[in-house]
């Protein structure tokens, strides 16, 4: 079966001008605008944030105590774990517990020194009785921070906690100034009155428009050739609309949905970066909503009804080779497990035996973020030749995206799950039942799901990496016999840049990015 033509590739906008208005310039040489997607409505409290921009504005003014990315590394040397506001960090021997060190001379926004008051503060504070603070930061099992002196913690853990130097990565586990926040008395403040130690400090937000940041002086991390006096994100919600700004040189970096790469490389005064992904796409199989997806027979059939490869080379562009995916990154992925070929012999035999021989309905698939939709309408199309109908592909407004994502409400749904810190609990917390993002509910409804959260739950306090390795191979050989959803590739993440831009590279995660190392060319 070969895909529809009409789903292959959307047509390019034609009204996008393929020159940049004559003149047009950044109002100010030194700042930098960044085009986001989605609406912003915390920028003040990291551990509150629950979208990819929100994440992005926390990291340009604030830091965690370990980091996973610099962009100033040699190409295939800038992930991996690397000091930020720890130095040093080690296991202690016979203990749940471990040791850091931390960077002496740096200073909050407001002039505080940053020292281990702020990282017992910062660190205990999303586990206290009577704070919000979601599922950002609660699968790690956290104890008590205790200080050693200014510049030394131990952080005591519950239970051996094999990957808690990659999850202090999280925006949950930034570091945030003990007196400016304790002075704010209700929670919601907190939301619009950000305290770092990060490249930017606040200046203003306005709301479903921009958050403006001024130069923090005193940052320790700067690039040598840092210059950027002001940087701004602005909210634009329109993809097409972010490149026509792009191109007139109103905004200076932004994400390009794949089908806009060709445009903004061919328009005067832009430049494209492609970076290596993390970033899987996929589509989640909402039990509760429709009976026949809670039998796995069901959601075998609709993933042997997808040519994946023809998918693959549908949706590539310039000379990237996107990678399919199964259910955990590599290096973590499972060496035996292939992705599930394309049959649709074997997804009619399938639908028939969980008794739906002429197939059934799925009245919408919900669109979460913008780069989804591509895969979504290619699988809608290859159910159909099994009988099962999709009546509506529909991209979802972020605020009904939130609200139905919290409450698991979403109909089949198209994401892009990306777990930043690569690690294989991180990249199968999805579907675990202790996590917002179950949207799925196979935790409800699998009958392997008990068996798969007590390895889960090995998995987790288990520091030997011949058991570590057993239990996810183990854990995902359920995930793929029992899929809670349909697994596509890895996401590419092009980028578009005024080609004044210097020092930018995308983090792999599409959830942050080094701030510090973007600079103005001279």
């Amino acid at each position: 079966m070969k895909m529809p033509s009409k789903i292959i590739r959307r047509a390019l906008i034609p009204s996008l001008a393929l020159t940049a208005i004559a003149g047009a310039v950044q109002a100010q040489a030194n700042t930098v605008t960044y085009v986001l997607y989605e609406t912003i409505d915390v920028i003040g409290d990291p551990v509150m944030n629950v979208n990819y921009s929100e994440q992005m504005v926390s990291k340009a003014m604030f830091e965690p105590l370990v980091w996973d990315f610099d962009a100033r590394a040699p190409e295939g040397e800038k992930s991996g774990l690397r000091p930020a506001l720890a130095t040093e960090w080690e296991p202690i021997e016979g203990e749940n517990a471990w040791r850091f060190k931390l960077r002496e001379g740096v200073t909050f926004h407001n002039g505080e020194p940053f020292n281990a008051e702020a990282v017992k503060y910062s660190i205990e504070r999303p586990f206290r009785e009577d704070f919000p603070s979601g599922d950002k930061f609660l699968d790690v099992p956290i104890d008590y921070v205790e200080i050693v002196n200014d510049y030394e913690v131990i952080i005591h853990t519950t239970e051996p906690a094999p990957i808690l130097p990659s999850q202090l990565s999280r925006n949950g586990a930034f570091i945030m100034e003990p007196g400016h926040y304790q002075a704010i008395e209700d929670i919601d403040d907190k939301r619009f009155q950000p305290m770092g130690t990060g490249p930017y400090k606040f200046n203003e937000y306005r709301a479903d428009d921009r958050v403006i940041l001024d130069r923090h002086d005193d940052y320790w991390g700067w690039h040598d050739n840092s210059n950027i006096e002001r940087f701004v994100f602005r909210n634009i919600p329109e993809e097409s609309t972010a490149l026509s700004e792009l191109i007139d040189g109103n905004v200076d970096i932004i994400r390009l949905r794949p089908d806009l790469v060709d445009t903004a490389e061919d328009a005067d005064g832009v430049t494209t970066v492609i970076g290596p992904s993390l970033v899987r796409g996929m589509l989640g199989f909402n039990m509760d909503m429709y009976e026949e997806l809670r039998d796995p027979r069901v959601r075998q059939a609709l993933n042997y009804a997808i040519d994946r490869e023809e998918m693959v080379n549908a949706l590539a562009f310039g000379n990237q080779e996107l990678q399919m995916v199964n259910v955990v990154n590599p290096p973590h992925d499972h060496p035996d497990l292939e992705p599930y070929p394309f049959d649709l012999e074997r997804a009619m035999e399938l639908l028939a035996e969980a008794g739906y021989p002429d197939g059934f309905t799925i009245d919408t698939i919900d669109i979460m973020t913008p780069e989804s939709s591509d895969y979504a309408e290619i699988a809608a199309a290859y159910w159909g030749a099994i009988g099962v109908e999709v009546g509506e592909v529909r991209q979802l407004d972020w605020s009904v995206v939130r609200e139905r994502w919290a409450a698991r409400t979403l109909s089949v749904h198209a994401f892009a799950w990306s777990a930043a810190e690569n690690t294989p609990e991180t990249d199968m917390w999805a579907v675990h039942d202790g996590r917002q993002t179950n949207s799925t509910h196979w935790a409800t409804y699998s009958d392997r799901y008990q068996e798969w959260e007590e390895m889960y739950t090995e998995l987790s306090r288990t520091i030997d990496e011949d058991r570590r390795q057993e239990l996810n191979y183990a854990m995902q050989e359920i995930l793929h016999e029992d899929p809670p959803w349909l697994y596509t590739y890895l996401m590419p993440i092009p980028m578009g840049l005024n080609e004044r831009i210097g020092g930018y590279y995308p983090h792999p995660s599409m959830l942050v990015d080094d701030f510090a190392s973007i600079y103005v060319k001279e």
